[in-house]
């Protein structure tokens, strides 16, 4: 059984404890108009309650599942993707546009390479003509220059990218399945739109709760949605 927050009481942001699986066949087909996620990439972290150590198959498989359900919700996509495993993610979703995301400091070293750049794989056209290199953007590993709190999560995502993802690919609401700990929902607070969340780990459930509660002052202009239809209308006989 999951848990639901609506964190302020409106509709405005929703968040889920639980497996993404079980929770996201109880929305109806449409309900979204992006998701924008950075799911694991089964390389050993420590994230909690995911295994982030399946065998490749039982990886794919994890990936393909998750995949289809998210395109059910959302014509636009946006997805981080490891540049390692980019065979796997073109193959779920193989009409993405690659945006490339320079680092700005040498990067970590892997197999004889310095890591200068992070690729995102994006489904559906951008609300404007923007390009798909995208700079300016501290990435994790560059050490000094990297200043964001990343909350302890292993796989945190850049702020910036984030925010730029949803103000492209959505106009109202946006969904992030995978939200570790809610960047994805502290940037929805602040262009305006609405978000639903879904997270499996119990800790950075909390953290991504509190984030974006915090992240939408008293002052705020976000106008008062308790009117509107519900985020994310359940399926009949759903959760």
């Amino acid at each position: 059984m999951s848990e639901r927050v609506d964190i302020f009481g409106d509709g405005r942001a929703v968040c889920y404890l639980g497996d993404c699986l079980e929770i996201l066949p109880t929305f109806v087909a449409g309900s979204a108009d992006a998701v924008v996620t950075d799911p694991p990439y089964n390389v050993g972290k420590d994230y909690g309650a995911h295994n982030d150590a399946m065998s490749d198959k039982e990886y794919t498989n994890w990936a393909a599942a998750r995949v289809k359900e998210c395109r059910r919700l959302a014509q636009n996509q946006f997805w981080v993707a490891p540049r390692y495993k980019l065979l796997l993610w073109l193959g779920l979703l193989p009409e993405a546009h690659l945006v490339v995301i320079p680092r700005g400091a040498s990067g970590p070293f892997r197999g004889g390479w310095s890591d200068q750049f992070e690729i995102t794989l994006a489904c559906g056209k951008p609300n404007r003509c923007v390009p798909d290199l995208w700079k300016g953007i501290r990435l994790k590993g560059e050490g000094y220059f990297f200043r964001e709190n990343t909350y302890g999560h292993p796989g945190y995502t850049p702020y910036p990218i984030m925010h730029r993802a949803v103000e492209l690919f959505s106009v109202d609401a946006c969904c992030d399945p995978m939200m570790g700990t809610g960047t994805t929902g502290v940037a929805c607070m602040q262009l305006g739109r609405k978000f639903i969340g879904i997270e499996i780990e119990p800790k950075y459930f909390k953290i991504a709760v509190d984030r974006i509660r915090c992240s939408v002052a008293p002052q705020t202009t976000v106008s008062d949605r308790a009117t509107d239809a519900p985020l994310f209308a359940a399926k009949a006989g759903g959760k």
